[in-house]
């Protein structure tokens, strides 16, 4: 058995909140490291089964645990996640700049992180576990969440607006003109729109447009074998600084990594827009 469905969040927190979504497998899912792939958002996880160890590296080997919801920040490199016995997870995942709506505290304090979410949205939160597993069926579940979400609303970010214009501007084009057409259009210098950025997603403008690229490009590796035009359509330099940025964020080439077991990767490749 193997489920994994994403849901749209209510009108009211839509500016704020990407989607929920929820995993569900047999044992065995995570017995094996699955990569953890940059994806450029922070999420919040439920997990109602088995412990899962996140951010496992070389040299980490044992990774990241915590009892009770957890939040995933934003990476700037690969790592890998392992588990044992089922996966029964509930998450929340935010859209870039979206947590600012939640919280105060810097993304920018969350990358390549996991912490207990009660350091976020406050010790309330683990009453939270408890009450959604108790709900009858997902759909349910998922009306609770958006209702508790809805409360733990502060403010709208002050950001949002320029936060979610820079993004879509990036999404559409190269780095170098969207990155000049945001600051003209907003009269930020380059450096100002930096700190802004860092604040609200924890990257640069610059990397976050690494991380949309290579998102890009490992969509595309199951759609052809050659790896010229993929660098092409994304706009590397060549083909060799295609294959670098792809090792410093899936720990593999392109070739290996179509051929490998990528289940966490497969599900985002498969459901979730760059």
């Amino acid at each position: 058995m193997f489920e994994y469905q994403q849901y749209q969040p209510s009108e009211q927190l839509a500016d704020y909140i990407e989607c929920y979504w929820i995993l569900r497998a047999e044992a065995g899912f995570l017995n094996s490291p699955d990569a953890l792939v940059p994806g450029g958002r922070i999420e919040m996880i439920f997990n109602f089964a088995n412990p899962v160890n996140w951010l496992i590296t070389e040299n980490n080997p044992g990774g990241i645990s915590f009892a009770g919801p957890i939040f995933m920040g934003q990476r700037n490199k690969v790592f890998y996640a392992t588990g044992t016995g089922k996966a029964n997870m509930l998450g929340l995942r935010f859209k870039p700049g979206g947590l600012a709506a939640f919280t105060n505290m810097p993304v920018s304090g969350l990358l390549n992180a996991v912490i207990p979410a009660a350091l976020i949205l406050g010790a309330q939160i683990n009453n939270w576990e408890a009450l959604l597993y108790e709900q009858q069926d997902t759909n349910a579940m998922l009306r609770m969440l958006d209702a508790l979400m809805i409360k733990a609303l502060k403010v709208v970010p002050r950001d949002n607006l320029l936060i979610n214009t820079a993004i879509a501007a990036l999404r559409n084009g190269n780095e170098d003109t969207s990155i000049a057409a945001i600051c003209h259009q907003t009269g930020y210098s380059y450096k100002k729109l930096e700190r802004v950025f860092i604040r609200n997603t924890g990257y640069t403008p610059k990397y976050y447009h690494k991380i949309l690229r290579f998102n890009k490009a490992m969509r595309l590796i199951y759609t052809t074998d050659a790896l010229t035009s993929i660098s092409y359509t994304c706009n590397y330099f060549d083909q060799a600084h295609f294959i670098r940025d792809f090792r410093q964020f899936t720990g593999t080439t392109p070739g290996q990594f179509k051929r490998g077991d990528n289940k966490i990767a497969s599900i985002l490749i498969k459901h979730q827009s760059v």
